[in-house]
């Protein structure tokens, strides 16, 4: 087979090598391309869906990740810039926005989808589908896949991915162990346009993003803070969230088993600012339903997002990073009800922490919705530095004494942000005090006493004089 594919005459022929190589040559029906950041796994696997769709008329392929949003700047980047040949796109392949589609002009196609709407990819029949970043999906979702390669065009079906590194008990690592899916190790001496500057910043990226992105080690962070975390667990799926009542279909959230929603804010602009959307059932479980994480954005911005979720959500609260209280000030001059949170760093540890564990009934209190996170921020993407909760508790770790041992007082203070946000909201529902919701009280009060006064709640919450009333409504109610 010649593995020199087609390219302008203004770039360089690709040319695949060791682990590339192994993966363009394999048929195997599952074949995962796993390795350092950087070694050219997706540049291989676009290259390979490419090639076929020209060599086999009217196949069918998909490029499927977690979300649909993520493909965009990512694999159809990829795909359009360096894999397609110029003056391609628009003649002889033409991307049809209504299908989602490449359309080649020997009837093939390359389709793109997320598993966040899944119509696109489990309706259809696939000779090849090309999961990019597959330790983002539930092994779930690979099965479901493995079933829609099934079109018959090519000679053989195939799914084809590529990952970074995730923690050892990582469900495709054990599915790569147990050879249901050939893994193949790819690594930067595979990839000759990989620059020392490159290698660099892998060099400079903290602990066990390290040991995953340099080395590509199936690694676990030594000395975690959330040593009760387990993904398998607290990340749970859109059919779990209906299946408990947390969701309804379109991903609203059911009054009928959601008793109240709050949020947390951690201040950010240089460093990621976050906000986290709760959902709290009758037994006071917290489901983040929403996690807001970027840089580069003005409190202006915050607020516009604060309001964004208040249509969608109705939240009661922002509990905020009490470091900037002119930003919760101009939250509430916004009616974005705000106060600062408890920021005694032990305490709320430990009351995440005990969330973590499982209680009474075997189930834990605490858990993250699998698309909580709609929009990624493409900075930290490129900088292969975490991106949401579920990415920066992995790496939240003790600092360790001269000896290695962990010193538990206070965590490294590195990627900590949504970690720092988690804290605020768990502490605050673990208050055994009165004192948090009557705060809350205080704040309606005023804005009510405000609105009949036609005076701006803008100064300090101050509390309102008078008897409040011992039922409050339900927030679907108002």
């Amino acid at each position: 087979m010649n593995t020199v594919l087609d390219q302008p005459k203004t770039r360089k022929p690709y040319h695949p090598y060791g682990a590339a190589l192994q993966a363009w040559k394999s048929s195997n029906r599952e074949c995962l391309l796993a390795g350092a950041a950087g070694t050219g796994k997706s540049r291989l696997c676009l290259q390979k869906l490419h090639f076929c769709a020209k060599k086999y008329p009217g196949m069918r392929a998909i490029i499927v990740r977690k979300t649909r949003e993520s493909i965009t700047q990512t694999a159809m980047v990829t795909y359009e810039k360096k894999v397609l040949q110029d003056g391609w796109l628009g003649n002889a392949i033409k991307w049809r926005t209504q299908e989602q589609q490449y359309e080649y002009s020997n009837g093939s196609i390359i389709a793109v989808g997320g598993m966040d709407k899944p119509s696109k990819v489990m309706s259809s029949e696939w000779d090849m589908v090309y999961v990019q970043e597959a330790t983002e999906l539930f092994e779930e979702d690979w099965g479901a896949l493995t079933t829609r390669i099934r079109n018959g065009v090519m000679p053989y079906q195939q799914i084809i991915a590529d990952c970074n590194p995730s923690y050892p008990t990582h469900w495709l690592k054990q599915r790569a162990d147990r050879h249901e899916t050939l893994m193949l190790e790819s690594r930067h001496e595979d990839n000759p346009s990989v620059t020392p500057e490159y290698i660099a910043a892998l060099d400079a990226l903290p602990g066990v993003l390290k040991d995953r992105l340099r080395w590509g080690r199936w690694a676990a962070a030594e000395g975690m803070v959330y040593e009760a975390w387990d993904a398998k667990i607290h990340v749970v799926s859109k059919k779990k969230l209906i299946e408990w009542g947390i969701l309804n279909e379109d991903e609203t959230l059911n009054p009928q088993v959601v008793k109240r929603v709050l949020a947390s804010v951690d201040w950010g602009y240089t460093n990621p600012g976050v906000i986290q959307v709760w959902a709290l059932d009758s037994d006071d479980r917290m489901y983040m339903v929403r996690e807001i994480y970027q840089t580069q954005r003005d409190i202006d911005w915050w607020i516009g997002q604060g309001k964004e979720l208040k249509k969608e959500f109705p939240i009661e609260i922002f509990v905020c990073d009490p470091a900037e209280p002119s930003y919760i000030e101009q939250f509430n001059k916004h009616k974005l009800f705000a106060i600062g949170a408890t920021n005694d760093i032990a305490p709320g540890i430990s009351a995440l922490q005990s969330r973590l564990k499982p209680a009474g009934d075997g189930r834990p209190r605490f858990y993250v919705y699998e698309y909580a996170v709609k929009e990624r921020d493409d900075a930290r993407v490129k900088e292969h530095r975490p991106f949401c909760f579920t990415q920066e508790i992995d790496g939240y770790v003790w600092p360790k004494s001269k000896d290695g041992a962990p010193v538990k007082e206070v965590p490294v203070k590195v990627d900590d942000h949504a970690m720092d946000c988690g804290r605020y909201m768990a502490i605050f529902l673990s208050d055994p005090t009165p004192s948090a919701s009557d705060h809350l009280r205080d704040i309606q009060r005023r804005v009510e006493i405000a609105n009949l006064r036609k005076i701006a709640p803008t100064q300090g919450v101050v509390p309102v004089q008078g008897t409040l009333p011992q039922k409050q409504k339900g927030w679907w109610e108002h």
